[in-house]
């Protein structure tokens, strides 16, 4: 294997969307450190790695207006380079659209095809920087009269769709846009091992949805589920705890789903049974989970590790039969409410978040509110709620999308004032509680420290540094570190307490 070789820059990733978009870009960012590159801000960054999300139309627009203004940045600056990553990646005619409408973007990619951001570092930033080992004073240019055997070429490289760009009289050369189908083979990156890792840290364990819900966008941009060998998985939790993660969340569209494709078709339960005994390893988390996957042995099995947290992610979208037909949910109310009731006979200690759509195509007065009546019903620690906005490429893009901007957000706003109630009465009961909280980060509020945190059941927690007078008081916290917080206050969305010695 060829040793890379690449002249040091910074680069800035810049992230929206969900949990999975922020695993890519921990493994985007390992990689760039692994090669000696820095992190810096976007306005400092030699290389801007943009992690895109199309779900819905919000995080979008954010990416285009980002975009435009790299371009102007790019106008200034001859030793920029602008990637583009996420779920606004979709088919060759996706890319092909973006690339006219953004021809500063030098690179396509999606986390499978990352193994090509190395060599696109080593030849467009070698060349930028003017480090070595090309001499593009002697590149021919575009206005001249050049054949075939005339252009650079390089070995080893995969064949990539190019473009052409200027840096002032010289021409850079043109390299990695992105691969054409079947030229690699799409491969989720594996041994990445951090120099540090975040004491919460994400786990993909299943890539891509089978799910074929008519809003959703997601399977035609990340593509059929794929489990990650359980070995592989292993060993890379082994890594993130040794290099510093206390907690693990494992990641799925359908994490339910995982081993289904496997060949000795393991469940999220033995997964979860083989990372319970990674000494250093303190919680495991899950999301996100779909009702049909989820059989009473995981259930139980899962409900029985000390190290796995009770919470639970699962998404209704709506509490109307109809709606869910309409959205192809595969499942009806009924099958989705006996589960809930499963899961907490099996789990009594479980809390339950789930996620909402308002204002879908078709949603009447009465589908809208069965949902209300649902959230009454199930009583959920927390409420995602999101106004339905098109996805262009969606089954549902074709359909009439006649709920109007107003009444959406009306509806929205109903969804949260009813959880909010909910929320509020459901925190009250952890008053007086004494609850075990990993410490996430440190801030001032009222000129006192104060730490935050998240119990086991992922309520937010917040309380003041212990005093001087505390046998803690010498005491300096890190996140990761665990204290016990006997509850004093409740909000629908936080706890707040005191930190106590057992």
């Amino acid at each position: 294997m060829t040793t890379i070789s690449i002249p040091r820059g910074k680069y800035h990733i810049w992230t929206v969307g969900c949990q999975m978009n922020q695993a890519d870009s921990q493994r985007i960012q390992t990689m760039l450190d692994e090669l000696g590159w820095e992190e810096a801000s976007m306005e400092q960054a030699n290389l801007v790695v943009l992690n895109t999300c199309s779900v819905r139309q919000a995080p979008e627009e954010k990416a285009h207006n980002l975009l435009a203004q790299l371009k102007r940045a790019k106008n200034e600056r001859s030793d920029l380079l602008v990637a583009l990553m996420g779920c606004m990646i979709g088919n060759q005619k996706t890319i092909d659209a973006l690339e006219k409408r953004y021809p500063h973007i030098d690179l396509f990619m999606k986390v499978e095809h990352a193994d090509i951001l190395p060599r696109f570092l080593e030849e467009r930033w070698t060349l930028i920087s003017g480090a070595g080992c090309l001499d593009i004073e002697f590149m021919p240019d575009a206005s001249d009269e050049t054949t075939d055997d005339e252009i650079p070429v390089f070995p080893d490289l995969p064949t990539f769709a190019t473009s052409t760009s200027r840096a002032g009289k010289r021409t850079v050369l043109p390299m990695a846009i992105t691969p054409k189908p079947g030229e690699r083979i799409a491969h989720y990156p594996t041994k990445i091992e951090p120099a540090k890792a975040s004491p919460s840290a994400w786990l993909p364990i299943v890539l891509g949805c089978n799910k074929v819900c008519t809003y959703c966008i997601v399977p035609y941009r990340r593509g059929r589920e794929r489990s990650r060998p359980m070995d592989e998985l292993m060993i890379e939790a082994r890594s993130l705890v040794d290099k510093g993660a206390k907690e693990l969340t494992l990641l799925g569209q359908t994490v339910e789903a995982y081993g289904l494709d496997l060949p000795d078709q393991p469940d999220l339960a033995d997964l979860m049974t083989n990372l319970s005994e990674i000494d250093g390893l303190e919680r495991i988390r899950f999301m996100t989970s779909y009702p049909r996957h989820m059989t009473d042995s995981m259930i139980e099995r899962m409900a029985h590790l000390p190290k796995v947290c009770e919470h639970l992610n699962i998404p209704v979208q709506s509490g109307d039969d109809a709606m869910l037909k309409r959205m192809k949910r595969g499942y009806s109310l009924d099958e989705y409410v006996e589960r809930i009731e499963r899961v907490r006979e099996l789990w009594p200690d479980i809390t339950l978040s789930t996620d909402i759509i308002v204002g879908f195509c078709g949603e009447t007065e009465e589908e809208f509110q069965h949902t209300l009546d649902l959230l009454e019903k199930i009583r959920f620690d927390v409420v995602h709620v999101a106004a339905y906005s098109v996805r262009p490429g969606t089954v549902a893009a074709r359909w009439e999308d006649d709920v109007p901007l107003a009444e959406k957000k009306r509806r929205l706003h109903a969804v949260e004032e009813i959880q909010g109630k909910i929320a509020f009465e459901l925190n009250q009961s952890y008053v007086g509680k004494v609850e075990e909280v990993m410490v996430e980060d440190t801030n001032m509020t009222h000129g006192r420290q104060q730490l935050k945190g998240r119990n086991r059941g992922n309520k937010l927690v917040f309380c003041p540094v212990p005093d001087s007078t505390s046998s803690e008081g010498q005491r300096v916290f890190q996140p990761g570190d665990f204290v016990h917080v006997r509850i004093e206050r409740a909000t629908a969305w936080s706890l707040q307490g005191e930190a106590v010695v057992l």
